[in-house]
């Protein structure tokens, strides 16, 4: 739990909605950069600040990540230093994240999100239809601007087992 929990947490001992919304502040880092929340003595927000206010941030993307339009990459970079705002009434409340994600997915416009439904689940003679699975699928690779990561990484890969 080290380097997720709200600073405020450890004046209050209390969690709030804000404290989920840094919590997600701090993964959307790991998912940009690949360093973990806390790593020989770092953190991770405070590594993310100094860079972009050095005009150094395009310098710790993970090169894992691919190319992105830059625009999307600095905007996504703001949102999650948004969220982990050190005073927690200037985070966004759960649903403005959304909503900033919804638009930094439209403004990629080499993209398509395309949703697949599994139309039959049986219990008897009903038949209902749910969601499978998304996928989001790229028609193609080439991006006007591209940005491509940095080396560090925290060399550790998640695995994330099968339910």
């Amino acid at each position: 739990m080290q380097g997720y929990l709200d600073p405020e947490y450890f004046l209050t001992h209390k969690l709030t909605d804000k404290s989920d919304v840094y919590s997600l502040g701090v993964v959307l880092l790991e998912l940009l950069t690949g360093m973990q929340p806390i790593s020989h003595g770092k953190n991770i927000v405070r590594e993310v600040n100094v860079a972009r206010e050095s005009g150094l941030m395009f310098s710790i993307i993970d090169n894992r990540m691919g190319s992105y339009p830059s625009e999307c990459i600095e905007r996504f970079v703001a949102l999650a230093l948004t969220c982990c705002h050190d005073k927690t009434e200037q985070r966004p409340s759960m649903s403005d994240v959304v909503r900033e994600l919804e638009t930094i997915l439209k403004m990629m416009p080499e993209t398509d999100a395309t949703f697949s439904e599994s139309t039959s689940m049986h219990s008897g003679s009903k038949s209902t239809s749910a969601p499978a699975s998304s996928s989001f699928m790229t028609r193609d690779q080439y991006f006007s601007s591209y940005v491509s990561g940095s080396d560090l990484v925290s060399d550790v890969i998640p695995i994330i087992p099968p339910r």
